[in-house]
């Protein structure tokens, strides 16, 4: 009988390990090219992210007092630039729809609109509502390094506005003089937002204004501007000369809101200090000092406006409370609202719609905002916003103001897991982990100077 041959047993060992091998490198190659390949998605995906955030705080910065349709129902232009850029990312998957957001978006339109079906309100304002505050329900996910980088884009875009309000106020000081920069004088009156003071005598009756930046609606949202650049500058660049510039602006644009956005986020950035405690007595006893002597600086000399209901501190504070009051001692009349756009003055945006829509409509809001804040990064900036957003004036409406709190407190959000570079690549080349992470290389001490990455 004849024996047939196995043709694997004529195969030499060698050969075998040498096709074994070579599947391997296949399969590692493969499995690089997919990762390069998704690496390239990502980086497609922030590059186009970066730039409708860019585009957004731009026009939040440059264009907030134009409108359209104004004087009779004024739409903001950076807020329609918003809509429409919003739904475009959308569509192309780059921006995400929160679903629980989204539920609780629902719950709030449907406790509005209950409300406003009984008492017969303004129709205007509240589509005004449901359309300003859509955007709360999106969301996007960055690298560290992106991040940054829209952040950064931030504050360049601030620097001008900034050197615009020293100007401003110098020269008024130096000369006696009105304001020299004004931009009512160039544009007509009917593509400007109405309802704010763009020229804030101080004192009324004087001719000094406090700055407002030119290209701001009022002294309040340059100074918080300017105090959200200072924040995001100490928190994650520290350049002196840029912080400096971002604190001094703040200081003397004259306005509250910057300075409380300081105050409350100075327990957040002193406490990576090293000396916070010594910093914090400093500031403790420089406050004291100014206080107790009197000293008529641009912030201090305007608290005395709390105890006069009719100028913009006390209508922010003690109006708000005042009606608070009022709600609590019989709160039977208003479990359904008083209808939309009852209520007159700068009332806190909860208090506004508690006095307008019902408790059950705030509550839900309150629920959609703290469930929608994204992580705990850029925590200082977020909670500085957020009680400035709640607590210091009729914000409720505001798109300018809205639009600056959505943007950095529900939209970007940064994922560190994205900063990771993947493990093939990492091995690679170490200087693109650092590109990738944003992050120094470790390297030994003897080799850091010498190195031209360190």
């Amino acid at each position: 009988m004849i024996r047939m041959s196995n043709r694997s047993e004529n195969v030499h060992p060698r050969a075998t390990s040498r096709m074994a091998a070579v599947v391997t490198a296949t399969r590692r190659i493969d499995r690089h090219a997919g990762l390069q390949a998704e690496h390239l998605y990502h980086a497609k995906h922030e590059r186009a992210i970066i730039r409708f955030a860019s585009l957004q705080f731009f026009c939040l910065i440059y264009l907030q007092k134009f409108a359209l349709l104004s004087p009779e129902f004024g739409l903001s232009a950076p807020m329609l630039i918003m809509f429409a850029t919003v739904s475009w990312q959308v569509f192309a998957g780059r921006l995400v729809i929160v679903a629980d957001r989204m539920s609780l978006f629902l719950l709030f339109c449907g406790f509005c609109l209950f409300s406003e079906a009984l008492n017969q309100g303004s129709p205007a304002s509240i589509c005004y509502i449901i359309l300003l505050y859509m955007c709360m329900t999106i969301c996007t996910n960055l690298s560290a390094e992106a991040y940054r980088q829209i952040l950064d884009r931030f504050i360049m875009f601030m620097i001008l506005p900034a050197l615009i309000v020293l100007t401003q106020y110098f020269y008024q000081k130096l000369t006696g003089l009105s304001d020299p920069i004004d931009l009512e004088r160039f544009f007509p009156k009917w593509i400007l937002m109405v309802g704010y003071y763009y020229n804030a005598h101080y004192p009324w009756n004087s001719t000094f204004s406090r700055p407002n930046g030119f290209f701001f609606l009022e002294p309040s949202f340059v100074s918080a501007f300017l105090a959200s650049a200072s924040i995001l500058e100490i928190a994650y660049f520290r350049r002196r000369w840029r912080a400096a510039l971002m604190l001094a602006a703040t200081f003397f644009s004259m306005g509250a809101t910057g300075i409380s956005m300081l105050i409350i986020a100075a327990p957040f950035l002193l406490f990576r200090e090293k000396r916070q405690v010594l910093l914090t007595v400093i500031i403790l006893l420089v406050g004291l000092a100014v206080f107790v002597l009197d000293i008529r600086l641009p912030l201090v000399s305007r608290l005395d406006e709390f105890s006069n209901p009719h100028t913009s501190g006390g209508d922010r504070m003690t109006s708000s409370a005042t009606e608070l009051l009022t709600w609590i001692d019989d709160p039977s009349k208003g479990w359904l609202g008083s209808g939309a756009g009852s209520s007159h003055g700068q009332m806190w945006p909860v208090l506004k719609l508690l006095l307008e829509y019902g408790p059950l409509a705030m509550f839900s809001f309150l629920a959609l905002y703290f469930r929608g804040l994204v992580k705990h990064v850029n925590l200082a900036l977020k909670v500085a916003l957020s009680l400035v957003y709640h607590c210091t004036g009729g914000y409720l409406l505001s798109p300018i103001m809205v639009e600056l709190v959505i943007m950095f407190c529900f939209v970007l959000s940064p994922n560190e897991e994205l900063g990771r570079p993947p493990p093939l690549i990492a091995k690679r080349s170490r200087r693109f982990q650092q590109v990738w992470s944003g992050q120094r290389l470790q390297l030994p001490r003897h080799q850091r100077k010498s190195h031209p990455s360190v």
